[in-house]
C-alpha cells in the first residue's frame, strides 16, 4: 500500500489530536506541518517526529504533499483550501468547511475542475441524529413540535478561538449560515 504524504496547516491545540490519530493509519504520512507562526509549526514538528516544519506556501509548493489538513481558524478555511486546490492537493478541512455556503460551493468547484477532493470533519450540528430529528420533524413523526431542549454535552468551544481577531465573528459562531443551510432543505 502507498503511502499518501500529508501537510497540516494550522498547528494550534487541535493538530494535537490529528497528529496523534494520524498514526493509526499506515496510508498516512504527515511529512511537514506549516503554520503562519513558522515556530509554533516546529514546536509541533519536533512534538510529533515531523521531518519539516516550514511556512505555509513552502507547504503548498511541496510537489510530495498528496494532501492538506487544514486546521486553521474556521475564517480562513476557505482561502486556505483553496490555495491547497489550486496547487493540485487534496483537502480535508476541520469543521466547518468554509463560513459561508458561497464559500463552500466555490471550494467544491475549484475542487472538481481540478480533480481533486474535498473532506470535511463531521460537524455535530450536521451529524446523522440531528438529520434524522430534522427529517423525522419534517415528515410530521412527532405531531406538531411546540418546545424543544437542546443540551451540550461539552464546555463548548475554546473562548481563545472567539477572541482571536483572525477568527469568526460572534454572529458566525453562532452557526447561522448553516442554520440557514439546514431550514432551506
Amino acid at each position: 500500500m502507498q503511502t499518501c504524504k500529508v501537510g497540516i496547516i494550522g498547528c494550534g491545540t487541535i493538530s494535537r489530536q490529528y497528529l496523534k490519530a494520524s498514526s493509526m493509519f499506515p496510508i498516512l504520512e504527515v511529512a511537514a506541518c506549516a503554520d503562519l507562526q513558522v515556530d509554533r509549526a516546529q514546536t509541533r514538528a519536533n512534538e510529533f517526529g515531523i521531518a519539516r516544519a516550514c511556512s505555509v506556501h513552502e507547504l503548498l509548493a511541496d510537489r510530495d504533499i498528496e494532501l492538506v489538513v487544514n486546521l486553521t481558524v474556521p475564517k480562513a478555511h476557505a482561502s486556505v483550501a483553496l490555495a491547497a486546490i489550486e496547487a493540485g492537493k487534496h483537502v480535508w478541512n476541520e469543521k466547518p468547511i468554509a463560513v459561508t455556503r458561497q464559500e463552500a460551493e466555490r471550494l467544491l468547484e475549484a475542487a472538481s475542475a481540478q480533480g481533486v477532493s474535498v473532506g470535511c470533519a463531521p460537524d455535530t450540528f450536521l451529524g446523522a441524529s440531528q438529520q434524522l430529528a430534522r427529517r423525522l420533524l419534517d415528515e410530521g413523526a412527532i405531531g406538531k413540535p411546540v418546545a424543544a431542549t437542546a443540551f451540550m454535552l461539552s464546555r463548548g468551544p475554546n473562548p481563545g478561538i472567539l477572541t482571536r481577531r483572525s477568527t469568526i465573528s460572534p454572529a458566525e459562531a453562532r452557526c447561522s449560515t448553516w442554520g440557514r443551510t439546514i431550514s432551506q432543505h
